[in-house]
């Protein structure tokens, strides 16, 4: 007993000793200590709501997280309708804090012993794959999806102080319960210590899923074939949806196969606050179970309700003229989804598209052939990844062949190389060495942000300004309106006006002060990657802006790619 608690002592003291000294340990929690502390807060807040949510007589925290991140996410909008400000937003969060502290604490009152899968190699990848997640965490946002609308939004509406409609912005209409959970690292921290704890906030729901996957399927090797799967793998520290959303669906199907209505109906509640795609899995999960869910998943209507009360259609954008596209996103080739070099961060990779076919059970099937029909649209491949987790999840009893086996090793060792990869070939890596703070990361990642930085400087603290031709809006400091993903037709609509009177009306109207356009160099020759990158504008819509900047723009400046005009 003695020279255990010796072997302890100088066990903590030599760990101590290493954090005080090791100078790389230093410099992350400098750069990153405040963030990863306001995550940790948050996600014991949402942990709580999500108990909360399911009336649970004790925590589950992987579960407890993917329900109640949307659902929190939610409560910080709806604050956030009125006022977003730290008075506002922090009293959700020490509520939220307190019921999962609250929570945590009677389930260790209670001594409950929760049952471990004992390690098997298999389980090197997934933590591989996890551990690639950690290393992109910490790093500050520079994926396109994230700049252009995840993290835009909740960024423009913080600058905003509410969050109000923008109607540029098609993907501001989406379910935002995920998105609107950033609402309070936005406010608190900026947008650079707000993103890297989004990135934290998502990294934990990559875990939390795949703790929900081991323990439904209770097999590693059914586990890393699922989570090695790159589309998946790559972006588990990205401020995206995808895990979270994966994680609901096999939150809704568990909660069904095993009769518990009160985490089925929270499932559905928390993923109709998520994504559109959830939809119609959860309306054929319950007709196959001929079950009614309740009440709870009423709360999954939030966003519908304001598209209904906003622009007459609780499914804005789709079913409107200016629609972003979402078919025919990729060529319609298995190949291609399988792997293409044009769309690295997008390939499925093999298991998760082999399991499926072995999927038992009506709800599994069904969600197999969901993603079956989806595919004939050529969407993104991400949208496919959600449905397809459900059928692999079932299909784990089949691994137990030793052909297929097999191959699913051989598999998984190649899909989490890749993903390997794909990390190290960023440079998120110099962050953690201390070789490149934060902005010469962005500088090398994404060339649209030397010139935001400029627009930062040189923009007056009070100034609105209308952005054109650049769709990621997130690292500019001031108010701004602009369009996003596929969102050319959108602003091309908005500046088409009769007469230059008309259209310098509509700015005065919108509060817009400034005019930047924006035209880098594309990276990509893709044609569906460059019209998702920029708004390209009508040649009407190009005609009008330039007889309204001639006419009413006081001043002109530039620098490199950037013009901007100052409206009188």
């Amino acid at each position: 007993m003695k020279r255990t608690l010796l072997a302890t002592l100088l066990a903590l003291f030599a760990l101590l000793t290493l954090l005080d000294r090791f100078v790389l340990v230093e410099l992350f929690l400098r750069r990153a200590g405040m963030p990863l502390l306001l995550a940790a807060v948050e996600a014991l807040a949402i942990v709580g709501t999500g108990a909360l949510l399911r009336r649970a007589k004790r925590v589950d925290a992987p579960l407890d997280f993917l329900l109640g991140y949307p659902v929190f996410g939610t409560l910080l909008f709806l604050v956030g309708t009125l006022k977003i400000a730290a008075w506002t937003l922090v009293p959700l969060l020490v509520l939220g804090a307190l019921a999962g502290v609250g929570y945590l604490l009677k389930r260790y009152a209670d001594d409950v012993e929760s049952e471990s899968l004992v390690l098997e190699w298999p389980a090197l990848f997934v933590f591989a794959v996890l551990a690639c997640g950690f290393v992109v965490a910490q790093a500050p946002p520079a994926s396109l999806d994230e700049l252009a609308y995840h993290l835009a939004v909740p960024h423009a509406w913080v600058q905003e102080g509410r969050a109000l409609e923008l109607p540029l912005l098609s993907h501001s209409y989406f379910p935002l319960g995920i998105e609107s959970a950033d609402l309070l690292p936005l406010a608190l921290l900026g947008s650079m210590g707000g993103g890297v704890a989004s990135h934290f906030l998502h990294f934990l729901a990559a875990i939390a899923t795949t703790l929900l996957v081991v323990r439904r399927t209770q097999s590693w090797l059914a586990t890393a074939a699922i989570v090695t799967t790159p589309a998946l793998a790559i972006t588990g520290g990205w401020s995206l949806v995808e895990w979270p959303l994966a994680g609901l669906f096999v939150a809704l199907y568990v909660g069904l196969e095993s009769d518990d209505r009160d985490t089925a109906s929270a499932a559905t509640a928390a993923g109709l606050l998520t994504k559109y795609t959830f939809l119609p899995f959860a309306l054929i999960a319950w007709a196959i179970k001929r079950r009614i869910p309740k009440w709870t998943a009423l709360l999954g209507l939030v966003f519908f309700l304001r598209n209904l009360l906003l622009t007459a259609n609780p499914f804005a954008p789709f079913l409107s003229g200016d629609a972003p596209h979402v078919s025919g996103f990729r060529a319609l080739a298995l190949a291609d989804y399988v792997f293409e070099a044009k769309f690295v961060d997008e390939a499925l990779g093999a298991s998760i598209l082999a399991l499926p076919v072995l999927a038992t059970g009506g709800i599994a099937i069904a969600s197999a052939l969901l993603a079956l029909a989806l595919f004939f649209l050529a969407p993104s491949s991400r949208i496919l990844v959600p449905f397809l987790v459900v059928p692999s999840l079932s299909a784990a009893p089949a691994l137990r062949r030793r052909v297929l086996s097999a191959l699913m090793a051989v598999a998984i060792v190649l899909q989490t190389f890749l993903v390997v990869w794909f990390t190290s070939r960023g440079n998120a890596f110099a962050l953690l060495s201390g070789m490149a703070s934060d902005e010469e990361y962005l500088r090398r990642e994404r060339p649209s942000y030397a010139s935001i930085e400029w627009l930062n400087l040189v923009l007056p603290p009070t100034s609105r300004t209308l952005v054109v031709g650049l769709g990621e809006t997130y690292w500019i400091d001031r108010k701004v309106r602009g369009g996003g993903n596929f969102d050319g037709p959108r602003i091309s609509r908005y500046l088409d006006l009769p007469a230059a009177d008309a259209l310098h009306e509509r700015f005065r109207a919108d509060g817009i002060t400034h005019v930047a356009i924006i035209a880098l160099p594309l990276p990509t020759q893709v044609e569906q990657k460059r019209e998702e990158r920029q708004t390209t504008l009508s040649p009407a819509a190009q005609r009008m802006l330039a007889q309204t900047l001639d006419r009413y723009a006081g001043s002109v400046i530039s620098r490199g790619s950037v013009t901007l005009f100052t409206l009188r």
